[in-house]
């Protein structure tokens, strides 16, 4: 059945085929305008959206030109570092921006120019990634979400920013968020405030509800796309005269253990290919420490952990007075 046919059979009339076109350009139209509309709302769709706005609210924030370092990476720099310790231990004001491992590196240059932005008298830029996010594939997604037009166009091309602008499916997750809303159902992913991270899950290494055994990164390969990232990233830092210190995510011992042979090519690699401060410790804690993800902190241990990396900085973070 054709959509004209369709049509006859919805509102029992027959069109010429001047008004159905019409009718139809003008339902189509009307589709890519709705969804334009829709995804200009911005509304918290899903937990990536979550995080973003969470941390965009610190960027837009009267006191945020009083902010001397910022934290931007994924979850493991996200659990990992408690701002306000950090702010204590350093003399230096502190916000913690990390996203999480699915914006990838450019979600971290998307959120640092950002800060820039408003901020152009940043000292340090820590930044902070999961050992194993060098192996993931390029996150086209927070060019879109996070840079401006130009930049998009630029890196990625117009025809993905004009899919990404005018996507109708943008219909479909705006519908499913209302049934949400109505229904009450909660996002499987909420931010706790007072941790100043999303939520960790009740399931966790430290509670021995989650185990780990033969986790191994030796399998993996480094990414050339991550690479790319970097070099974006890093340019950034250079071309602006910024402090940008980069640093591994905290992991599990065991899995760290059994990655040595990834985890010391990840290391040359990032000394030869990287040109900012790469601080290549691999913080390693036990099971205890573990929350929900082997790669994230617990709760109970954030600002000892904390600690931990501002013992690796603090020789190489840059005061504004």
């Amino acid at each position: 059945m054709n959509s004209q046919n369709f049509f006859i059979l919805i509102f029992k009339t027959i069109l010429k085929p001047k008004k159905y076109i019409t009718y139809l350009f003008l339902s189509i139209t009307t589709i890519f305008i709705l969804s334009f509309y829709l995804h200009q709302l911005d509304l918290v769709l899903n937990g990536n959206d979550l995080i973003k706005h969470y941390q965009l609210s610190k960027i837009e924030q009267k006191n945020f030109r009083n902010v001397e370092t910022i934290i931007i990476g994924d979850s493991s720099g996200g659990n990992a570092i408690d701002a306000l310790y950090f702010n204590k231990l350093s003399k230096s004001n502190t916000r913690n921006l990390c996203l999480t491992g699915s914006w990838g590196l450019v979600g971290s240059l998307g959120i640092l120019k950002k800060s820039y932005q408003v901020n152009s008298e940043l000292k340090n830029i820590i930044i902070i990634h999961t050992l194993d996010i060098w192996n993931r594939p390029y996150a086209k997604e927070s060019i879109l979400e996070l840079s401006t037009v130009g930049d998009t166009i630029k890196k990625i091309g117009l025809k993905p920013l004009l899919g990404y602008l005018f996507n109708p499916k943008e219909i479909l997750w705006n519908l499913d968020y209302l049934k949400s809303r109505l229904f009450k159902i909660p996002l499987s992913s909420s931010i706790d405030k007072g941790y100043d991270y999303i939520h960790q899950k009740t399931k966790k290494f430290s509670n021995h509800k989650k185990n780990i055994s033969d986790t191994t990164l030796n399998t993996l390969t480094i990414s050339k796309s991550k690479l790319l990232e970097l070099q974006q990233l890093q340019s950034f830092c250079n071309n602006n005269n910024l402090n940008c210190i980069l640093m591994n995510g905290p992991i599990h011992s065991k899995v760290a253990n059994n990655s040595k042979k990834y985890i010391q090519n990840l290391q040359t690699i990032l000394h030869n290919k990287n040109k900012i401060i790469y601080i290549d410790k691999i913080f390693e804690y036990p099971n205890s420490y573990i929350g929900d993800s082997y790669d994230h902190i617990d709760t109970t241990y954030k600002k000892q952990v904390t600690y931990d990396y501002y013992s690796q900085l603090k020789t190489h973070l840059q005061s504004r007075f």
